[in-house]
């Protein structure tokens, strides 16, 4: 009995010597460098203003796992970083190179645009924007990754609406030129969260950071004469706006837009301001440009026409920050 137990026990280690010879346990290679490519969110198509030729200045929030397998985490951290010019898929250089823990903790990683000082709560995670009407504001959502299990890619995705405007008539005459129009109490103050997969933004918006905002782009513009049946004229004007928390543009909050002119619709020359109330189906959607066409009739009424939603596309016209 004890010699059949030594063979059984010859044998079992012979079998585990050989298989641990023939297919030893590959552990993954290690990749302690943190290296990302960006790239623009395919459905919202392009960065307002860059053609994808210029290089971009983003940031991006970290934190550490605090041991590893701990699931908890430490404090935040900004690593100012640019995503080379270029469509597709770029590379992102850190200006500090970033590492991962040696010991295989896991990070987290949220990139955002725009980037500047003190935009970031180092202990909540969370970082303030300043709507301006004309700038682009984008995040990746939360990534994670280790020394074993590296993030390689990520995505920007803008997190503001875009209106574009396009003005016409019938009797442009009668209005003169549009010197300004401006979107009525729009909540400039908003903030993301860091510890979002899927970002989005969120109103932190005091009583004095409601204001009105400038569309961009239509200051002295003739308004266009369109006869019935031509072709509407491409948008004029564009502004960047949140959809949070009212002026959504559903027909319970409707986005109120104030429209001034030389001439006040019936000829006379008289600077009017006129009132205008644009409502969308299903509101405003983030990462989409939303493209309202404004009839100027000849009895002194600016109404909308039509409103159609499609991809967030390039402006070929001037410079807009990004």
């Amino acid at each position: 009995m004890n010699k059949l137990i030594q063979i059984a026990s010859v044998f079992l280690l012979s079998a585990l010597a050989a298989c641990s010879d023939g297919n030893p346990v590959q552990l993954p290679e290690p990749e302690p460098a943190v290296r990302l490519e960006g790239m623009i969110g395919l459905s919202t198509r392009g960065v307002i203003g860059s053609g994808y030729e210029g290089e971009l200045e983003v940031g991006f929030a970290r934190q550490d796992e605090t041991a590893a397998s701990a699931d908890s985490y430490g404090a935040w951290s900004v690593c100012k970083a640019v995503r080379e010019g270029g469509a597709g898929s770029r590379l992102i250089v850190f200006d500090e190179p970033q590492w991962y823990p040696p010991d295989g903790r896991m990070i987290h990683l949220h990139g955002y645009y725009p980037v500047g000082d003190g935009m970031l709560d180092l202990q909540t995670g969370k970082a303030t924007f300043t709507v301006d009407g004309k700038t682009d504001i984008m995040a990746t959502g939360c990534l994670s990754g280790s020394i074993y299990e590296p993030v390689h890619t990520c995505t920007f995705r803008h997190l503001l609406t875009q209106v574009a405007w396009a003005c016409y008539g019938d009797r442009a005459e009668l209005w003169g030129a549009v010197t300004k129009m401006e979107v009525v109490g729009v909540h400039t103050r908003q903030e993301l969260d860091c510890r979002l997969e899927s970002p989005s933004l969120a109103d932190i918006s005091s009583e004095g950071e409601i204001q009105d905002l400038l569309v961009q782009d239509v200051a002295d513009l003739t308004v266009p004469q369109v006869a019935e049946g031509e072709e509407l004229p491409d948008p004029q004007g564009y502004i960047l706006l949140p959809v949070s928390p009212v002026d959504d543009g559903t027909a319970e909050h409707p986005l109120h837009l104030q429209i001034t002119t030389t001439k006040d619709g019936r000829g006379n020359e008289v600077e009017t301001v006129t009132p205008v109330s644009v409502t969308v189906e299903g509101g405003f959607q983030p990462g989409r440009r939303h493209v309202v066409s404004l009839f100027f009739s000849g009895n002194g009424v600016v109404r909308i026409s039509s409103v159609r939603v499609e991809a967030w596309t390039e402006h070929d016209a001037g410079e807009w920050p990004i």
